[in-house]
C-alpha cells in the first residue's frame, strides 16, 4: 500500500545515513545509530513543516551549537 511506501522511504534514508557515517562498514552501525536517529528527529520535514521532535514536544531541540552560543554570549 502507499502508506507503507512513505514509512519505507524514511527507513531508507536512515539506513543510507548509517552507511555513510560508518563509511560502508555495516558491522559498526550500532556505534552511530544514536547520532543518526537524533539527526532524523531534529531535521525539519517538508511534509510537517517542522521537525518530528517539535511536533511531539512542542519546542525546538537544543543543539550543541546552541550551548556554545549561549556560553559565548555570557559575560566572564
Amino acid at each position: 500500500s502507499q502508506a507503507n511506501g512513505i514509512i519505507e522511504n524514511r527507513h531508507y534514508d536512515v539506513r543510507e545515513g548509517l552507511l555513510k557515517i560508518c563509511k560502508g562498514n555495516e558491522k559498526t552501525w550500532y556505534r552511530s545509530a544514536h547520532a543518526m536517529i537524533w539527526a532524523e528527529r531534529v531535521t525539519v520535514l517538508k511534509s510537517l513543516g517542522m521537525s518530528p521532535y517539535r511536533a511531539v514536544t512542542g519546542q525546538e531541540p537544543l543543539l550543541p551549537l546552541d550551548f556554545i552560543q549561549a556560553t559565548w554570549l555570557t559575560t566572564p
